[in-house]
């Protein structure tokens, strides 16, 4: 097995980033152990920064590479990812609003929010020098970070690798070699309307602005397969599961904002997320070994020949985490309490009235200690629940498409 590529998978999410960091501190020692961790690491959004801070440790052992990465979480609040907004950004978009309507060219809305301050800890959080040593002297090790071309709307793979690119086109992906830089981590993570767009200078094939890689891409598994994955470990930061309601049947009022914005959350990053879990697991059952007509197919299309990819899939409970963050916001910002940190309140405004939105994007922002803290618990039981009981003698890996991925309402 030891000669299989492994692929790891990491979505986007914002806060969410720390459920992943959890997840990934009980799945690569037990990988790792087995000598299947991954060295094929594709990310996109704050999945993109996991998974640069991966290949940057790529040459300490499992342990001590997600033992950095959870220290580097758990340390993290608002403050290090943007600017304060009530003291420093209130002002400031006072400002550009004025611009907007006068149709100033100096002084345009950009984006609502003020990113600096990710930028320059990224500087810090991340060894450069290590992560271009361990990629450029590895055949192994492959990073892929994914952003989104503002102008033509197509996802951009980023590939550091010394390893061939994939050669077919596709409609929707474009592969480019390149050194993963600063730059291009920025542009994975930079969430339209609230972070500004990102100019990418290198390579000069794909210089231009752009966007979040999760717009078009949250969960990159189609990069992750086409760079060659044998097997591959997908982490995501929703629910994938189906619930059980009647179809459209709901007996509460009208839906918020909040509710309105997570049904676009949802068509957006999850849905796409089941449908390529339940195709990966359909091809894997039903396309391999006995279907001559499935390989002719893709050979005259000029596309690789259907292969089984054993996988291993973990995501949160329905609704956990946009829970948990209520929970906690009431717990440490509710009433008074709230003075601790304005910025919060400030956001938690933003986002609406209540409801059973609010929690799932305020979960997307809340750079809070203690929710952080338990979003690493929550990743790291779900992990547990995944690998078998007896690690030692039963495998981790599934074949079958998931009951969550073909469940349907009733």
């Amino acid at each position: 097995m030891s000669d299989e590529r492994v692929g790891l998978v990491l979505a986007g999410g914002g806060a969410r980033g720390a459920y992943e960091a959890g997840a990934l501190s009980v799945l690569l020692p037990e990988l790792e152990r087995r000598g299947q961790r991954p060295r094929l690491l594709v990310g996109s959004s704050v999945g993109a920064i996991n998974a640069t801070y991966l290949a940057a440790t790529a040459h300490l052992g499992a342990e001590a590479a997600v033992a950095g990465l959870l220290e580097h979480w758990r340390q993290l609040d608002i403050g290090h990812v943007i600017r304060p907004l009530i003291f420093q950004q209130i002002p400031r978009l006072a400002a550009r609003s004025v611009g907007e309507l006068l149709s100033l060219p100096a002084l345009r809305m950009t984006s609502l929010l003020d990113p600096s301050p990710l930028a320059a800890n990224l500087r810090e959080w991340l060894d450069w020098d290590i992560l271009r040593s361990n990629l450029d002297n590895s055949d192994d090790t492959i990073l892929a970070v994914i952003g989104t071309a503002v102008w033509t709307g197509r996802s951009v793979v980023f590939c550091d690798a010394n390893a061939p690119l994939p050669d077919h086109r596709s409609h929707v992906l474009d592969y480019v070699r390149c050194q993963v830089g600063l730059e291009h981590i920025r542009a994975s993570a930079a969430i339209p309307m609230l972070f500004p767009s990102v100019h990418i200078d290198h390579p000069d094939q794909a210089r231009g602005w752009y966007i979040d890689g999760s717009t078009r891409l949250n969960t990159p598994l189609k990069p992750a397969l086409d760079l060659g994955a044998d097997r591959v470990v997908v982490l995501g930061t929703s629910s994938v599961t189906t619930p059980v309601d009647d179809p459209g049947r709901h007996d509460s009022g009208p839906p918020s904002l909040g509710d309105g914005a997570v049904n676009l959350l949802q068509g957006d990053l999850v849905d796409p997320l089941i449908e390529d879990m339940r195709m990966l697991g359909n091809v894997n059952t039903f396309f391999t070994g006995e279907a001559p007509g499935a390989h002719r197919y893709r050979r005259t299309r000029g596309k690789p020949a259907y292969r089984q990819v054993p996988y291993i899939f973990i995501g949160p409970p329905r609704n956990a985490i946009g829970e948990l963050a209520v929970e906690i916001f009431r717990s440490r910002y509710g009433g008074l309490k709230g003075l601790r940190n304005p910025d919060f309140l400030l956001l938690n405004r933003l986002l609406g009235p209540g409801g059973a939105g609010r929690g799932e994007l305020l979960s997307y922002l809340f750079f809070d200690s203690e929710f952080l803290t338990e979003l690493i618990e929550m990743g790291a039981r779900d992990a547990r629940k995944w690998l078998p009981h007896d690690c030692a003698t039963e495998d981790p890996w599934h074949l079958e498409p998931l009951d969550a991925f073909i469940s349907t309402p009733g």
